[in-house]
C-alpha cells in the first residue's frame, strides 16, 4: 500500500497497474493479488486506510461545550480537517469520484469516514438553538453535510491556489466564521475570536 500512495504523487489512479505497484514495491507482480484482488480493491484499502485520518478529526467535538472560542476552536477544526484531507488528496479524490459514480463499496467507505464529524456537527448545531426553537435533526443534518462537503472542497481548492486568487487562509476563516456560527449559542460566538 505504501508503494501505491507513494505511485499516487505522481500518477493518476486510473494510471496505477498491480504489475507497476508490486515493482515500486520491489516485488514480483504475481505477489500482488496474494494481497489484492485488483488495483479497485487496492485503492479501497487505500480509502478505507484515508478514511481513518479523517475520522480522528471529529475529536476536535471532544471538548467542554460550548468552547470558550467557538471561533478559534472552529478554525482549528477546520485547519485540521484540511489537513488530513490533504494527506490523502488522491486516494480521497478518487473515492468520491467512484462514490459518486454509483460504487457502493467506495461510497461506504465515504459515509463511515464523514459520519462521525456529521454526527457531532449536528449535535452541536441542535444544542446550539434556544430552548424550544430546536428544528429537526435532518435539517440540522443536511446543513452538517453542506458544511462537510464544502471542507472536501476547500481542502482540494487549497492544493491548486494561485497568486491572485483566494488563498486557502480566506477560505479556511470563511468556513470557521460559519461553522462556529451553527454550532455555539449566539452568546457563545459573541467573542469575535
Amino acid at each position: 500500500m505504501d508503494a501505491a500512495q507513494t505511485m499516487l504523487k505522481t500518477r493518476s489512479p486510473l494510471d496505477l497497474t498491480a504489475i507497476a505497484v508490486a515493482r515500486a514495491a520491489g516485488a514480483a507482480p504475481p505477489s500482488f493479488y496474494v494481497y489484492f484482488a485488483d488495483v479497485r480493491a487496492l485503492m479501497l484499502a487505500l480509502s478505507d486506510s484515508a478514511a481513518d485520518s479523517l475520522m480522528a478529526v471529529a475529536d476536535a467535538f471532544a471538548v467542554d461545550w460550548p468552547p470558550p472560542h467557538p471561533n478559534a476552536w472552529a478554525t482549528d477544526f477546520v485547519t485540521s480537517f484540511v489537513a488530513a484531507w490533504c494527506a490523502n488528496a488522491e486516494v480521497l479524490a478518487y473515492r468520491n469520484l467512484e462514490a459518486d459514480r454509483g460504487d457502493v463499496a467506495f461510497d461506504a467507505s465515504r459515509v463511515q469516514s464523514s459520519l462521525p464529524i456529521l454526527t457531532a456537527l449536528t449535535d452541536r448545531m441542535m444544542a446550539a438553538y434556544p430552548a424550544g426553537q430546536s428544528p429537526r435533526r435532518v435539517e440540522c443534518f443536511a446543513e452538517a453535510v453542506i458544511l462537510y462537503a464544502g471542507m472536501e472542497r476547500l481542502a482540494a481548492v487549497s492544493l491548486v491556489t494561485r497568486p491572485g486568487q483566494l488563498q486557502p487562509h480566506h477560505y479556511v476563516a470563511a468556513f470557521a466564521r460559519m461553522i462556529a456560527n451553527a454550532v455555539a449559542p449566539p452568546a457563545a460566538s459573541a467573542d469575535g475570536a
